[in-house]
């Protein structure tokens, strides 16, 4: 207990790093990104997500949208946004939005950004520009916690498993999906919106060395090499497991806050409970 203690604050050149949660989550101080930063705060914040999951930075609302996306290129390269309809004359910067009256929420149940992609993307970086009164939360969980605790006969058979992961499968039900299409028409991409991947159930964190369950209820279809209905007894085990509240943090936002997540650790949920308001929020996703 006391070690947990001695670590919940540290100072890291001029970024002070606050745990948030027991295994996922924490708050970088000491950053103001609209001056530009010496390759070292980059470095710091990069192990820190590495550490932590997912990173939050507060007060950063006077951030322009050119100077968004320039910091989200510090991580890495950005995608040219999708799914998504984007801000103008900056396609990487994808817009969520719930008007008053939608009913549906995007990304409000657990998964993972993009993984059925051949090549998953590492990052996805959110900030909010208008917010519910109330509500509009964003859970996150440890995928790297839920694996680290289950038994170890365990962790060697889901070793030699794969998964499916499938585009088609975030959104199942069908009145839902009227739904969510009828507020939101999709994007005329010219792609496929089937696409899929196969990809280890047990991968390794290559910053750290640790490995992480790598399945999620939005995108897993099933185990590959097995049906659909055997998969799915494994699977729920998994996902009710990874759920345990200890491995969740819950980020309430507010104007001009940024998160950053590492998607090869993290699922998250968007929380739909703002019902009459709006709530719009930009995000970039960055490989």
């Amino acid at each position: 207990m006391h070690a947990i203690a001695d670590n919940l604050i540290k100072l890291v050149d001029t970024l002070k790093i606050t745990r948030l949660g027991g295994f996922i989550g924490a708050e970088v101080r000491g950053v103001d990104f609209t001056v530009e930063q010496p390759e070292s705060v980059y470095a710091s914040i990069l192990a820190a997500l590495a550490e932590h999951g997912m990173l939050v930075f507060r007060n950063q609302r006077h951030l322009g949208i050119g100077d968004f996306v320039a910091l989200g290129e510090r991580f890495g390269e950005l995608e040219d946004n999708e799914t998504l309809d984007h801000v103008e004359g900056f396609p990487q910067v994808g817009t969520l939005i719930k008007e008053k009256g939608h009913q549906t929420s995007i990304g409000d149940m657990w998964h993972v950004d993009h993984t059925y992609l051949a090549e998953p993307m590492r990052f996805t970086m959110l900030r909010a520009i208008e917010l519910p009164a109330f509500g509009g939360d964003t859970i996150f969980l440890s995928a790297k916690a839920g694996f680290a605790s289950l038994p170890d006969g365990v962790k060697e058979t889901l070793r030699g498993l794969k998964a499916l992961h499938s585009r088609t499968h975030l959104i199942k039900d069908g009145k839902y999906a009227a739904q969510f299409f009828k507020e939101r028409p999709p994007r005329d991409q010219g792609k496929s919106n089937n696409q899929m991947a196969i990809h280890p159930v047990v991968t390794t964190l290559p910053e750290t060395g640790e490995e992480i369950l790598f399945v999620n209820p939005g995108y897993v279809v099933k185990l590959d090499g097995w049906t659909a209905q055997a998969s799915q007894g494994l699977l729920q085990t998994l996902y009710d497991h990874c759920l345990t509240p200890e491995y969740q943090f819950r980020l309430r936002w507010e104007p001009g806050t940024i998160a950053i997540w590492d998607n090869r650790q993290t699922w998250h949920f968007a929380v739909n409970d703002y019902a009459g308001q709006r709530r719009e929020m930009q995000r970039l996703v960055i490989a």
